[in-house]
């Protein structure tokens, strides 16, 4: 009976904290209604993305703690409903057991207040038996409660069952997930980068997710921070949109996003920069001859090349090599016929 009241008092408080969430993340019945609400904002401009950004990051955030407690409350209310069962028929079986005891204690006190000795020492032993029972059902119901605490297991999450690793009567392990349970309306991606990476990322910067040339977009919801040890690089969490239906969980998959940036710099062709040891440096085109140039170098792929410092948009660098290209040498300038611009 008390293990039944602190059950009740304890649904109570999950059911008064599943109200409070409601307040604090201003839905009315379902936590599902943010989502709906974040469905609605046109991400076509960026107040917009940024504004369904924050709001589906309150949703992954109000979801999980949404789902934690409802499944609690749905563990108090059947740890309750099994209480009240096993307390029913336990009590039943306390009513018998008082019968006994109602009985042996009427024969051992016949009208005539004697008795057998023999019939005495039978009496006493009901006495006896029924407390012991009295006990037995008491332990019957600690026990009861003691099993539905160790063995009754909720998932976090609502959605279809796509992996079964577990059969009746198998062991469970810490390394294996009994069930993999996917909601394919909240389907992340998880991926590891490098520190230096890890730090140029910022909570709803966007992703691009590739899957058998199917493309789907996302966002950033969690950025690692601390060094996952498996991998020795940081964990980054993902939330992909559109249909995911044909996702799978455990699959892998491509993610495209934007890292460094680098604005205001000039932009020339990656072979127009050579070296002197660590020196890079250009050729310009300054009064008809060539004027080697250092420069710092930035960003770069295999076609072009970023310089932070050392030109400026209104320099003439060569973009032509001759073996004969060197510090002084007499330049021409080739004209484009079609629009008469310097090349």
């Amino acid at each position: 009976m008390d293990n039944l009241e602190k059950a009740k008092d304890d649904l109570k408080e999950k059911e008064q904290e599943l109200e409070d969430l409601k307040v604090e993340y201003d839905f009315h019945e379902d936590v599902d209604e943010i989502k709906d609400y974040a469905d609605s904002i046109d991400r076509d401009t960026p107040q917009g993305a940024a504004q369904y950004a924050a709001i589906m990051q309150r949703y992954q955030l109000a979801a999980t703690e949404v789902k934690t407690v409802e499944g609690t409350i749905a563990q108090y209310k059947s740890t309750i409903d099994q209480l009240e069962g096993t307390i029913e028929d336990l009590q039943d079986n306390i009513n018998s057991t008082y019968d006994s005891y109602s009985q042996a204690v009427t024969a051992d006190n016949i009208t005539n207040g004697e008795i057998l000795e023999g019939k005495k020492q039978a009496s006493q032993n009901s006495i006896s038996q029924a407390e012991i029972g009295i006990s037995q059902a008491q332990l019957g119901i600690e026990q009861a409660q003691e099993n539905l605490d160790a063995y009754t297991i909720t998932a976090t999450i609502s959605g279809i069952i796509e992996t079964v690793n577990l059969k009746e009567h198998d062991f469970a392990t810490s390394s294996n997930p009994a069930f993999v349970i996917a909601n394919k309306n909240t389907m992340t991606a998880t991926y590891y980068v490098s520190e230096d990476i890890r730090n140029t990322f910022t909570l709803g910067q966007k992703i691009v997710l590739e899957k058998d040339n199917t493309f789907y977009d996302g966002e950033v919801i969690e950025i690692g921070s601390a060094l996952d040890t498996a991998t020795g690089l940081f964990k980054i969490k993902a939330a992909v949109r559109g249909d995911t239906s044909a996702l799978l969980s455990g699959t892998k998959a491509t993610i495209t996003t934007d890292t460094y940036h680098e604005k205001n710099v000039v932009i020339i062709p990656y072979d127009s920069v050579y070296y002197d040891g660590a020196q890079a440096y250009v050729y310009t085109v300054v009064d008809g001859k060539a004027k080697k140039t250092d420069v710092t170098t930035g960003l770069y792929d295999i076609e072009q090349i970023v310089i932070t410092e050392g030109l400026t948009k209104e320099d003439t660098i060569i973009t032509t090599w001759s073996a004969q290209l060197r510090d002084g040498v007499e330049v021409s300038v080739r004209e484009n016929e079609a629009d008469n611009t310097q090349e």
